[in-house]
């Protein structure tokens, strides 16, 4: 703890800054790749030297444990690198401090004509939430523009002296992505890296709310980012000339950000709207979402809710095939149907729930990989603790780690993979294996999102140490991980396999608290409250006999549609019905959960047309 003197002479301890402390190689991958991947800069302080300098995270090297810098700025600070004098690094990042002391350069070269440097892993890194750099994110669905250096015309008068009115122009468009109290991401089309260098600054600058509300801001460009596959920029910016109205202005729509996300998280379309993200006509404007080319687009509008989820199934199939057959992984057509499955979750969340519930055995690990992928991000977006809930670009990363995060399992032989009886110590060792393998097939891969590297192994850690592969327990597991790990023992168990029938969505749960010891307990109580007592694609039974699948839920996630399938008193089918629960009187909504295998019923009848 630091130590400052009074005037008169006597010293007192400063507060030490509260965090937590990542050592966990993952934990310290994870960070760095995320200060890389939104091209987040680098404040570095070199021992014994005042001034400090600027550089940022090229690459980071899971493997062999190593992160590529940027040049340093000012250039002189290259001298200083160059000689490995020891460093520290501080960096803000989504609201959060990130920092690392007693690192140095081992290795220096020449990249595009200017210097960059390797350098080990810190042995530990500082993380803290600091909630003046909070970023509220926009979900995808809200379209609020951006115009960048609105240039005000000149006065104009007629020859009467009459104003003529004058419209004002800009350089680019684009759309807001998130906003915090110090700076905002923009999302514009094309690549502007050229057109748009480090630390442009503009005067003003118009974000346009879908009420008409305009906000008249400066900014200064720190970084900017390009998505070649959707010829997209990312715009990383500060917000500049800012005075007291201003501030208060934009802790307000922080503040409307935040509500909004905890809005759609939720699904409480009840809930009031911001007057912000209304229209002039008082209406929330229709869905629009991130650019997207006109063939996606198109893709889009003519696959069905089922045909995505086809072929999500399918193309989980091709990568654990391209990797049995060492052969290059489709991981372009994973990103492809991660957008896809993205979509859909939130156009209609239930809908692709009940398909995601329809299962084969013989597709057990590709459908598993799929379901595991969807109910990743239907949980986050529901978590309103996760500053992340409503952020597009970090549920697109999680529904592909979720995609993803079994693949290694394609290299075990089947007869321990679907081995009915519980594996000997040799087979739990080679099974063992499948996360460690994942985590090394993922990592060679270009553009690997990092949170993909973590689920492929936490998702088999418990809080206790019994986990694998690397045996972490509690704090060490991430919050992500912990997550992934309850929601990987839920579908397994609630799935059958060719040996076995899945349990009952309400044994389950019961199950799942038994092991609170092993998993998280706000993560299962969390999973239980968004999915419900009565899940989609669960059996239920009425007073009178009468069985029925969950089709849809309230917005208490309560089931509200049902589909009459069996009576078990009379052991008879029923006549194929969607019955809507708020049209029956109170005495004869009372539902009891039911076992689907004791009635031989499987749910792929709720996917039958009536």
């Amino acid at each position: 703890m630091g130590m400052t003197q009074s005037k008169n002479g006597t010293t007192s301890e400063e507060p030490k800054e509260e965090g937590q402390l990542i050592k966990s190689r993952e934990g310290i991958y994870r960070l760095m790749r995320r200060l890389q991947v939104k091209h987040t800069p680098l404040k570095l302080r070199f021992d014994s030297v005042a001034d400090h300098y600027t550089s940022m995270v090229l690459a980071v090297n899971f493997k062999e444990g190593y992160i590529l810098l940027d040049e340093v700025t000012p250039k002189w600070g290259d001298e200083l690198m160059a000689k490995a004098i020891p460093f520290h690094f501080d960096s803000y990042h989504d609201g959060c401090k990130i920092s690392a002391e007693k690192l140095q350069a081992v290795g220096r070269a020449i990249k595009e004509d200017s210097p960059v440097y390797k350098v080990l892993f810190p042995t530990e890194l500082h993380f803290l939430q600091r909630r003046q750099f909070f970023r509220a994110s926009v979900r995808l669905s809200l379209n609020i523009q951006v115009r960048l250096g609105v240039k005000k015309p000149e006065i104009k008068r007629d020859e009467y002296d009459n104003i003529i009115p004058q419209s004002p122009t800009w350089e680019h468009d684009g759309l807001l992505r998130d906003l915090s109290a110090q700076g905002c991401q923009i999302e514009a089309k094309g690549d502007l890296r050229e057109t748009l260098p480090k630390n442009t600054e503009y005067t003003s600058c118009y974000i346009i709310f879908p009420n008409g509300h305009l906000l008249d801001i400066g900014i200064a460009i720190r970084h900017v980012g390009y998505d070649e596959k959707r010829d997209v920029s990312s715009l990383g910016c500060q917000l500049i000339n800012m005075d007291p109205k201003l501030d208060r202005k934009i802790s307000f729509i922080v503040n409307e950000l935040q509500r909004d996300n905890a809005r759609s998280s939720s699904g409480n379309s009840s809930a009031p709207i911001s007057e912000l993200f209304l229209d002039a006509s008082g209406k929330e404007p229709s869905k629009n979402t991130q650019p997207e080319t006109e063939e996606e687009t198109k893709e889009l509008e003519k696959l069905t809710t089922e045909e995505v989820h086809h072929k999500a199934v399918r193309c989980v199939q091709k990568l654990v095939n391209s990797l049995r057959d060492k052969t290059a992984l489709p991981i372009d057509e994973a990103w492809e149907v991660t957008d896809l499955l993205l979509e859909k979750l939130q156009k209609d969340r239930q809908e692709l729930l009940l398909i995601s519930r329809v299962r084969s055995s013989a597709n057990y690990l590709y459908e598993h990989s799929v379901s595991v992928a969807v109910l990743l991000a239907d949980q986050t977006m529901f978590n309103q603790d996760n500053p992340r809930s409503g952020d597009p670009s970090y549920l697109r990363d999680i529904i592909f780690a979720g995609l993803c995060h079994d693949l290694g399992k394609g290299l075990i032989p089947d007869r321990i993979v679907n081995k009915s009886g519980e594996l000997n110590e040799t087979e739990a060792k080679v099974m063992h294996k499948h996360s460690l393998l994942t985590r090394e097939v993922l990592s060679r891969q270009q553009g690997m999102p990092a949170i993909a590297l973590t689920l492929a192994t936490q998702n088999c850690e418990r809080l206790d140490g019994s986990g694998h592969p690397e045996h972490l327990k509690g704090i060490s597991i991430s919050p992500v991980g912990k997550l992934a790990a309850v929601i990987d023992v839920f579908d397994a168990m609630t799935n059958g396999r060719s040996y076995r029938a899945g349990l009952p969505y309400a044994l389950a749960y019961k199950r799942l608290l038994a092991m609170r010891d092993k998993l998280d307990l706000a993560s299962i109580q969390q999973l239980i409250k968004r999915q419900g007592l009565y899940p989609i694609g669960s059996l239920v039974a009425f007073e009178n006999g009468d069985l029925a699948f969950v089709k849809r839920h309230d917005q208490n996630n309560h089931p509200s549609v049902v589909r009459l399938v069996f009576n078990k008193n009379t052991n008879q089918p029923l006549k194929h019905q969607d019955l809507k629960l708020a049209v029956l009187p109170d005495s004869k909504k009372k539902l009891l959960p039911e076992d689907p295998a004791k009635y031989q019923l499987l749910n792929d009848l709720l996917l039958n047309e009536l």
